[in-house]
């Protein structure tokens, strides 16, 4: 076991594509406002060019290469495993890297509830079951999963910290109760499953802010994200897998960054909430998913103005189908 000068670790992973953004965004932020006086920062390369792999390494980041054999957000938990093995830290925080922001401390965090897995609920999420399926589970797990997820908050897996042991556990149920690494979504199934089953701390959701799902008020001004008391939010995520499922513009770190859309954001905390209401039969409800779906599939494409109000159109069409459901229930 590799003794390391530093008591605390900070893992990210990146390949190429988002490299630049860890880079002039996530790490610039994180170097700006966080004490790292006893974190190291590790970053997980699924391909990194050169230059970012050189960059980073002279800015005393520690870069490890794995191979890219499944989704990144998946096998960063199976790579991030295999590397606590050999590495020992006391307390361990893993966050998204290509839609985070810091802008303020959060070291005290390593110090606080250090026995216990620490992240932020989601204010609104759609139900978990609908998300338990053969597809990404094994069928002897799913009968266990619905059970101990039902009826509870969702847990976002951006931010998330734990001391050694439970760090270690989490990466291994994940990579070994994954059935396909390849899928996006089973690790935030997994870990949810993990930290209810096993208990947590849940931290404000300023120590992992999604404008979509929370409901707490907030302002921009000159890119800098801050609370109804105009204090900054320690933490931004701008989370979505697909552009349009974001609400900031040019999402980064700097006065030229963070355009709010206002109605998008609206509209989608609109479709958050009806989700969560609905409770009707499976097979309805899975019509109205496969709506949904064909939504997704239809705005695969960068987010561009040409299509910005046909996509919104159809996004309110989504809500209201919802909304019937729920009215005639």
């Amino acid at each position: 076991m590799k003794k390391n000068k530093k008591r605390f670790l900070l893992s990210v992973a990146s390949d190429k594509k988002y490299g630049d953004f860890l880079i002039e965004h996530w790490f610039v932020s994180l170097k700006s406002n966080v004490n790292l006086k006893d974190i190291d920062i590790l970053v997980l390369d699924y391909g990194l060019s050169l230059a970012q792999r050189f960059y980073l390494e002279q800015h005393n980041v520690i870069v490890e290469k794995f191979p890219r054999d499944g989704h990144v957000v998946v096998i960063r938990f199976r790579d991030l495993g295999k590397f606590l093995e050999t590495h020992f830290y006391e307390q361990i925080l893993t966050t998204d890297g290509g839609d985070i922001i810091f802008q303020d401390d959060i070291s005290h965090l390593y110090h606080e509830n250090t026995d216990e897995y620490r992240a932020v609920c989601e204010n609104l999420s759609p139900a978990f079951e609908y998300f338990i399926t053969e597809e990404s589970f094994y069928k002897e797990d799913i009968k266990e999963l619905k059970e101990t997820l039902l009826f509870k908050k969702m847990i976002n897996a951006g931010v998330i910290l734990a001391p050694y042991e439970k760090m270690k556990y989490l990466c291994n149920i994940i990579t070994t109760k994954t059935k396909d690494l390849n899928k996006f979504g089973p690790d935030q199934i997994l870990l949810n499953y993990v930290l209810h089953k096993n208990g947590f701390i849940e931290l404000e959701s300023i120590y992992n802010f999604i404008p979509v799902t929370s409901l707490i008020d907030f302002t921009i001004k000159n890119g800098i994200f801050y609370d109804k008391n105009n204090k900054k939010i320690p933490i931004v995520h701008n989370a979505g897998n697909l552009n349009f499922f974001r609400a900031i513009d040019n999402f980064g770190y700097g006065p030229e960054h963070n355009l709010l859309k206002e109605d998008i954001l609206k509209a989608l905390r609109t479709l958050y909430t009806s989700l969560q209401v609905v409770n009707k039969p499976k097979k309805q409800f899975h019509l109205l998913s496969k709506k949904i779906a064909n939504f997704v599939d239809s705005t695969m494409k960068d987010f561009t103005k040409s299509l910005y109000e046909e996509q919104k159109q159809q996004l309110e069409q989504l809500i209201k189908s919802i909304q019937k459901i729920i009215d005639n229930k």
